[in-house]
């Protein structure tokens, strides 16, 4: 597997405060990459430096070869790589269907086009029976598909999920794992942000962790849930025996 996306000693400032320090790692075209720590730790603000809403301080991003630290978020998206949010961003005065077909302007200018992409995705993503339903009248649950399915109208090679899980209850998530699965058939890679651990461990070919705004582990999930400064950190002796019995 080659290096998609390249993050080099990415930091971030804020005044005094660093949110980010010294964040190096890859990740591979094809992989799901886990990304987790406390509250606070710098996730979303990673999130943020990468996809362009944020300028890093210091450091760079590559994504597929390409330099982009820096560029605006309009920019990394026709590049290849979307993302979407931790506080759950739908139009709630269109349709489920615009909703998606806002996202497919992202590369064609053509309404047909746009339509024919939001369709077929609506059916990948199985909210094709509420394509008529409007944003506000949706759960959190169909809410958060439907911004997964938005970002994936604009054809990313790599989809970044900001705590797409949150607030969803077993069977729902259950439901999100699957999509996710899914997804990464349609060759897309995958990096997310999530705190059910139970959840992203077992789907996740490489996880990050970050506390403080730094790096402090990276590896394999059956690596990192055995590491001491992880489980000090963030994991605790708690999650270990349910993320064991995940594995056996």
């Amino acid at each position: 597997m080659s290096a998609l996306l390249e993050i080099h000693g990415l930091g971030k400032r804020f005044g005094g405060l660093a949110a980010n320090r010294n964040i190096s790692f890859d990740v591979n075209e094809g992989e799901v990459v886990g990304l987790i720590g406390p509250n606070g730790a710098g996730k979303t603000t990673l999130f943020n430096c990468i996809s362009g809403f944020f300028p890093p301080s210091s450091g760079s991003v590559r994504f597929a070869g390409q330099d982009i630290t820096g560029w605006p978020a309009d920019r990394v998206l026709h590049a290849g790589l979307a993302r979407t949010f931790q506080v759950v961003r739908t139009f709630p005065d269109m349709s489920v269907r615009d909703n998606v077909i806002v996202g497919a302007f992202a590369r064609t200018r053509r309404l047909a086009e746009a339509r024919t992409i939001a369709d077929e995705l609506l059916a990948v993503t199985g909210l094709e029976y509420l394509a008529a339903a409007m944003g506000n009248s949706l759960t959190i649950a169909e809410k958060k598909r439907l911004e997964i399915t938005r970002a994936l109208a604009t054809q990313p090679r790599l989809l970044m999920l900001d705590e797409a899980m949150a607030g969803l209850n077993p069977l729902e998530r259950a439901q999100a794992v699957e999509l996710l699965r899914t997804i990464r058939g349609r060759n897309v890679t995958i990096v997310l942000v999530e705190h059910v651990m139970e959840v992203l461990m077992p789907i996740s070919d490489q996880v990050v962790v970050l506390d403080s705004g730094a790096k402090i582990a990276e590896g394999p999930p059956a690596t990192i849930v055995n590491d001491p400064a992880v489980i000090a950190a963030y994991l605790g002796g708690k999650y270990r025996p349910r993320l064991e019995a995940t594995d056996s």
